[in-house]
């Protein structure tokens, strides 16, 4: 079992991993990254075997939301590029997780807590620092308190 320390550094080398893929720390970046990793650890897969790994994300594709796609790519190597990684347009983000055994969880934001921190999240007016002050909120924000996980096995 991990250790907290073990999960926070795990978590930071992930956000890091992304921020060199997309460009720049946003807290729908770190969305999608903390997505991914929930994502593979509750669907079981083990040792970095995401080949079967299909997933499917429900969101705006428009910027900052879209973000979250960049953290999901950069944490499961399912891409758009590699057709593993499919957008459905939905008013929600949430990510899908499937393996062709039927197994699928659904990671999905907490609306009440996506609703209180909408404004601050979606404003044009951030600076760079604000934007990073929410990103490492979002990572140090408590799982149950971010998402709702459900799982279909």
């Amino acid at each position: 079992m991990e250790t907290i320390s073990s999960v926070e550094s795990t978590l930071a080398e992930k956000i890091a991993g992304a921020v060199d893929f997309h460009g720049h720390l946003g807290p729908f970046l770190v969305i999608g990254v903390r997505m991914g990793i929930i994502g593979i650890r509750e669907i079981g897969l083990r040792d970095n075997n995401y080949g079967k790994l299909r997933v499917t994300a429900h969101l705006k594709y428009s910027i900052p939301i879209s973000c979250t796609l960049d953290g999901l790519q950069a944490t499961t190597k399912c891409t758009i590029g590699n057709q593993k990684l499919k957008l459905i347009d939905s008013p929600n983000i949430a990510a899908k997780f499937t393996l062709p055994n039927g197994k699928e969880v659904t990671i999905e934001i907490n609306s009440i807590t996506y609703n209180k921190l909408k404004s601050q999240l979606l404003s044009e007016k951030n600076s760079p620092k604000e934007v990073e002050h929410l990103a490492q909120l979002i990572a140090s924000m408590p799982e149950e308190d971010l998402f709702i996980i459900r799982k279909n096995f």
